[in-house]
C-alpha cells in the first residue's frame, strides 16, 4: 500500500458539524430565553467561524476564544452581560450530546481497518468531548490513536499540532495521509508539514487558498473508490 496510515479530522468529516452546532445552539439558547432566529443563527455561525480562523492563525488561544464566543455575541445581539466562560461550558454540554455521522462514514471505515490501515485522529478540539462524540457515534473502536488540540497545545494548521501527533505514532509523514474537510486547518497544515491529503469537499467550498491535495472528493464512496485503487493519480 501506498500508505500505512490515515488521519481524520473529527467536525464535518466524521461527524456532522452543521447537526450538531444546530442542536447545541437551540438547547442553549430556549434555556436562556434568548430568541434564535434563522438570521441570527447564520450571524451566530459566520461570527464563530471568524474566531476559529483567528485560533487556526495564532492570532487568539483556545481560552480567549471560549471567553469570547458568548460574551461578545450575546452582548452584540440581545444586549446582555454574561459570563462567557460559563455559558461556552452550558454549550458544549450539549454539544457532547450530538452525534451525527456523515453519510458513508462507518461503512467506510469499517473497509479501512479491513485493507490494514492504521487509522488515527487529529482534531482541533478538546479531549474529552471528542473522544465521547466519537464513542456516542460508534465508531471510536475504529480508531487506534486520537489526538486533540487541546493535548498538543496547538491547533491544526501549526505544524507542532502535527508535531506532537507524529511523537504518538510510529508511522511517519511520507507513509500518512490527511482526510479532512477544513481547508485551512487541516488541508493546509497537511500540505505545510509535507504530507499527502484528500480534502472532503462535501460543502462545496471554492480552494482560496490555491492548495493542492491530492484528491477532492464530496461524499465517502468515492473515498473508499481511491483506496480501492491505492490512491493512483489515475484509475
Amino acid at each position: 500500500m501506498k500508505y500505512k496510515q490515515l488521519i481524520f479530522d473529527v467536525d464535518d468529516t466524521i461527524i456532522d458539524f452543521a447537526a450538531t452546532e444546530n442542536y447545541a445552539l437551540h438547547s442553549l439558547f430556549k434555556i436562556h430565553n434568548w430568541n434564535l432566529t434563522p438570521d441570527i443563527q447564520r450571524q451566530y455561525h459566520s461570527y464563530n467561524q471568524g474566531l476559529w480562523r483567528q485560533l487556526e492563525q495564532g492570532e487568539i488561544n483556545y481560552d480567549e476564544l471560549s471567553q469570547k464566543t458568548f460574551h461578545d455575541f450575546i452582548k452584540q445581539v440581545y444586549n446582555q452581560e454574561v459570563d462567557g466562560l460559563e455559558v461556552m461550558d452550558e454549550y458544549r454540554s450539549y454539544f457532547g450530546q450530538a452525534h451525527q455521522l456523515l453519510p458513508g462514514v462507518e461503512d467506510s471505515l469499517k473497509f479501512a481497518k479491513k485493507q490494514g490501515y492504521k487509522l488515527t485522529i487529529l482534531s482541533n478540539g478538546e479531549k474529552f468531548m471528542q473522544n465521547h462524540r466519537l464513542e456516542l457515534a460508534g465508531v471510536k473502536k475504529y480508531f487506534d490513536l486520537i489526538v486533540t488540540s487541546e493535548e498538543a497545545h496547538y491547533s491544526k494548521p501549526d505544524e507542532h499540532a502535527f508535531d506532537y501527533f507524529f511523537s504518538r505514532t510510529e508511522i511517519g509523514p511520507a507513509e500518512t495521509l490527511f482526510f479532512g474537510d477544513g481547508l485551512q486547518s487541516d488541508i493546509l497544515g497537511a500540505e505545510r508539514y509535507g504530507v499527502d491529503s484528500v480534502w472532503y469537499n462535501h460543502r462545496h467550498r471554492r480552494n482560496t487558498l490555491n492548495l493542492r491535495p491530492l484528491f477532492e472528493v464530496d461524499t465517502y464512496p468515492e473515498f473508499v473508490k481511491l483506496m480501492q485503487n491505492d490512491f493512483a493519480q489515475k484509475y
